[in-house]
């Protein structure tokens, strides 16, 4: 079978590998979309993954039809499923896990080989990670939800957003739009900030009343303009930038809530570093009474959420700007980081 394979120095290729066996209670999965996700953006320049050197496939939004299962699994043949990104199966017994949220499993089992990206013909996976997608959800679809948009949407939702709200969204790419969609349908009124030319053009469509230039204007006179002084409700941070994230903080007003979503390391001889952030107690959060949460990835219940907001409507098709079978790999990769996309699929049997 076909599976991307990804050196580095923005390099990528496609090798030939064996088909993967699913064993006990995992499942194969033939791999009718794949999408590319920000995060890859350290693996495609560097070379192995953010957490682990030897990842050479860093994909990990998927949607397929299962084709085989181990002994012990309990989905069919057949079925049509949305693969959840998480690379490491839960340990089933923590107390997160006994809470339904074992996406925060505090003994989650290392991926390992077994969990090659999602950029191939075939993978395996444990099938709790396989959500079976209802027939009028299509695999594209369903490939984005599973972290483009599931990811914004677990934030979202956990801040509580409504249609009284003023949302600032800091980064127009996959995330930060699917924010946008998202807001705009909960009936918010969304302000966004976008450096690149060309996200900022798509932003009505996305749902933004006003698409700021970071780099061209004084972005937190201009918010505060538009929210009479005020500051907006809520502000989602998408870039994992440390201005765009400080700008969330200042802007937003008294009382407003705060998501962090974007994430950025900075590389170092060690090994890749998280970015810090210079955001104080007594500066910040004391004064102003803000409620900050950081929001990671989506949990399996709320895909079904998103599978019910799809069949209603939301209109997440708009997102997709670009197709590529599995031998353009290079290009489809060179198309997502070029900042005049948004979300890129790749096709492994085009």
């Amino acid at each position: 079978m076909k599976i991307v394979e990804m050196y580095g120095d923005s390099r990528v290729g496609v090798i030939e590998v064996p088909e993967p066996e699913p064993r006990d209670n995992w499942v194969m999965v033939k791999v009718i979309a794949s999408t590319i996700c920000g995060t890859e953006a350290r693996t495609y320049h560097y070379g192995g993954s953010t957490f682990d050197s030897s990842y050479t496939n860093s994909g990990h939004e998927a949607a397929g039809v299962v084709v085989k299962t181990g002994p012990t699994a309990r989905i069919m043949e057949g079925t049509r499923v949305a693969v959840i990104a998480h690379m490491g199966e839960q340990c089933g017994q923590c107390w997160f896990c006994h809470q339904g949220l074992w996406l925060l499993c505090t003994d989650i089992a290392d991926g390992g080989a077994e969990y090659d990206g999602t950029h191939a013909q075939y993978i395996v996976r444990p099938d709790s990670h396989c959500i079976p997608m209802p027939d009028d959800v299509p695999f594209e679809i369903g490939s984005i939800l599973v972290d483009a948009v599931g990811t914004p949407y677990r934030a979202i939702r956990r801040l509580g957003v409504n249609g009284f709200d003023t949302v600032l969204i800091t980064g127009l790419g996959p995330l930060g739009a699917s924010a946008a969609i998202i807001c705009e349908r909960l009936g918010a009124r969304v302000i966004a900030t976008e450096p690149a030319e060309f996200r900022r053009s798509m932003a009505r469509e996305y749902g933004v009343d006003v698409a700021i230039d970071p780099v061209s204007e004084d972005a937190l006179a201009r918010v505060m303009e538009l929210t009479d002084g005020r500051g907006p409700d809520v502000a989602l941070d998408f870039t994992g930038y440390t201005e765009p994230q400080m700008l969330c903080v200042d802007a937003v007003k008294v009382g407003g809530r705060v998501g962090f979503i974007g994430l950025k390391y900075d590389e170092t001889p060690d090994g890749p570093v998280p970015r810090p952030t210079p955001i104080t107690v007594a500066g910040h959060l004391l004064p102003k009474e803000l409620t900050l949460i950081g929001s990671w990835s989506v949990a399996p219940h709320e895909m079904l959420e998103l599978f019910e907001l799809v069949q209603t409507g939301l209109p997440v098709e708009q997102l997709i700007t670009h197709r590529f079978g599995i031998d353009e790999a290079q290009e489809a990769y060179e198309t997502a980081f070029n900042q005049r996309g948004c979300k890129v699929i790749i096709d492994p049997w085009a």
